[in-house]
């Protein structure tokens, strides 16, 4: 039909039924079987009419026959479109659930520069929101939209067979109804588009707020967020309301209109042609029966249609999501990482987030293997970024990253990540037990491999001291541990994997000194044999690394021991006295 000609995302969705071809075929025969029943009650109906009662036939045993024929043509016809809808809604269950995880294991895999651009709660509201739309395609719009078609073949069919005249005069109608179907997708399109990103808007200004809920009480911020999800809501609300309007246009009332004036121009017909010729009363009632029934499917597929524009566009949300690519893709040229001795070469290395500006410029350095090597400087100075490249979450414009030799870019990402044990900043708890939350799955890592690696970052101290022990559950993103704990369940989930290369992204820096002092003394041990890479704001945590490289505005302006830079007048010199001067400040303060 040339109306959905136009419904891009249509073929799109309905590509995912093909595993289920056979099932939804065998709904779409049940569908003609009920079709086929419900055409049969109109002619049945005629037959007793013209036949019978009106010819003044009362043969009692063919009569009960024919009735018991009518009531098996609506039971008949019940029956079949039960199963069907079964069937077709038990399919898009499963059409949505492969939906579904096709776009959450899709999102596992987009490099980190889509995250940035892309709000949680949107992406969240189209896996959710918009999946669940999708299922309503598959639940109500393409069953109608089948056995409304299933229907007209049928309804056609009768006619042509009453008065294939009149059945051609029908068909005028058609491009009418198609038309005003046309209008309506052409008008409601934008509107119902708008719809959905608002209430993604919605989602996100929700998902933030929730998030951040104790630092809008702390910072009085209520005031601003309000103003701004009532934008967001009162934006859906009028083009709700434009929704609305055009649907109480284009929908009920204009198909009510059309088939009031069918059915006058029916009786018309049949008042003319009753003055030459008889016409039957069976036939009458048929052929107006079976015009209120042509009237139905289009009615069906009307109401249908604000659903079929909501899945469409909720169908060019997710598709955009699928449709993103990992901006590093795998090639047959890459190779495992070799994870021998873990050296790290940077090589004129460049990098720019937004093509503009530089947070890496020209960078080179060493990281010999088993060396501990600090990076400090001012927060946008480059130091994540190093660790970004190595991880392969960005990929740098210039420059060479070697792993023992080899190019970066030709290893294979999960080999490469497998062989690096990476602790951020701020720690992400995963729901599950404190086990769990140490082995993240992995089949290497038992139990007794959690609880050992536990052991060497001191965690087993405050693991042991709850009732459940590794089994606790420490809540949505580990509410129920203090941030020193938490830190510490993510250096043992790094140490559990025995990684030959380690990254800290100044992992000590929200941290109080008795837990500092904790890792400080697991690291002496685990950075035996092993490369490690310290990002780092507390210099108190770096003094006995074998480098340390200054970075400034995506430079390395000193590189050194901690003893050869603060013999240097810069930067360095200046961070170590200012940071000894807050901590003799606080000495002095608690001292009081």
């Amino acid at each position: 039909m040339e109306v959905f000609a136009h419904y891009k995302g249509l073929g799109r969705l309905l590509a995912y039924s093909k595993p289920y071809k056979r099932e939804f075929i065998s709904a779409f025969s049940l569908l003609m079987i009920a079709t086929a029943f419900e055409m049969a009650s109109p002619w049945v109906m005629k037959i007793i009419l013209d036949d019978y009662i009106g010819a003044d036939n009362h043969d009692l045993k063919v009569l009960a026959w024919l009735g018991f024929a009518l009531t098996m043509t609506y039971i008949g016809s019940a029956i079949f479109q039960y199963f069907q809808s079964i069937i077709f809604q038990d399919n898009a269950l499963e059409v949505i659930h492969d939906i579904r995880q096709q776009v959450f294991t899709h999102l596992l895999k987009l490099p980190m520069r889509y995250f940035d651009s892309e709000p949680t709660g949107r992406l969240v509201s189209r896996l959710t929101n918009d999946s669940e739309v999708l299922r309503q395609a598959y639940v109500g719009v393409i069953p109608a939209i089948l056995r409304g078609l299933v229907k007209l073949v049928g309804i056609f069919t009768a006619l042509a067979l009453l008065d294939f005249n009149l059945m051609l005069l029908m068909l005028v109608i058609v491009p009418i109804l198609l038309w005003s179907m046309h209008l309506y997708q052409k008008l409601s399109h934008p509107v119902v588009h708008g719809v959905r990103a608002r209430l993604a808007d919605i989602n996100t200004s929700l998902n933030e707020s929730l998030l951040g809920m104790r630092i809008i009480q702390a910072t009085n911020h209520e005031q601003r967020l309000c103003e701004r999800f009532a934008k967001s809501n009162r934006e859906w609300s009028d083009l709700r309301h434009k929704e609305i309007n055009v649907n109480s246009l284009l929908l009920m009332p204009f198909g009510h209109l059309i088939q009031t004036l069918s059915l006058a121009g029916i009786v018309a017909w049949f008042g003319w042609k009753a003055g030459y010729t008889t016409v039957e009363a069976g036939t009458i009632y048929a052929f107006i029966n079976y015009l209120t029934r042509f009237f139905e499917p289009f009615r069906q597929i009307a109401m249908q249609l604000g659903s079929l524009q909501q899945s469409l566009v909720a169908s060019e949300r997710v598709f955009a999501v699928l449709d993103e690519q990992p901006e590093v893709r795998h090639t047959e040229e890459e190779e495992a990482c070799p994870n021998r001795a873990g050296q790290l070469e940077f090589c004129n290395v460049t990098l720019s987030y937004d093509d503009k500006n530089r947070a890496l410029d020209d960078v080179s350095f060493v990281v010999k293997p088993g060396q501990f090597t600090a990076i400090v400087g001012h927060s946008g100075s480059g130091k994540s970024s190093i660790i970004n490249l190595l991880m392969r979450f960005y990929q740098q414009q210039q420059g060479e990253i070697l792993v023992d030799g080899k190019p970066l870019n030709k290893m294979e990402e999960n080999s490469l990540r497998r062989s690096i044990g990476l602790v951020f900043q701020e720690p992400f708890i995963f729901t599950g037990t404190l086990s769990e939350n140490i082995g993240l799955g992995h089949p290497g890592i038992s139990p007794a491999h959690a609880m050992a690696a536990a052991e060497k970052v001191h965690a087993a101290r405050f693991i042991n001291r709850l009732p459940e022990g590794y089994d606790h559950i420490p809540g949505s993103t580990g509410q129920s541990l203090s941030t020193g704990e938490r830190q510490l369940l993510s250096f043992a989930r790094t140490v559990a994997l025995n990684p030959r290369i380690l990254m800290l992204d100044e992992a000590t820096a929200n941290i109080d000194g008795e837990t500092e002092q904790y890792i400080k003394d697991a690291l002496i041990t685990l950075r035996e044999g092993r490369t490690t890479v310290a990002i780092a704001h507390r210099l108190s945590t770096i003094q006995d690394a074998d480098q340390i490289l200054v970075m400034d505005k995506g430079r390395i302006t000193q590189r050194g021991t901690h003893e050869d830079l603060l013999l240097q007048e810069g930067h360095y010199r200046e961070l170590y006295l200012s940071q000894q001067a807050e901590e003799q400040l606080h000495e002095d303060i608690v001292g009081c």
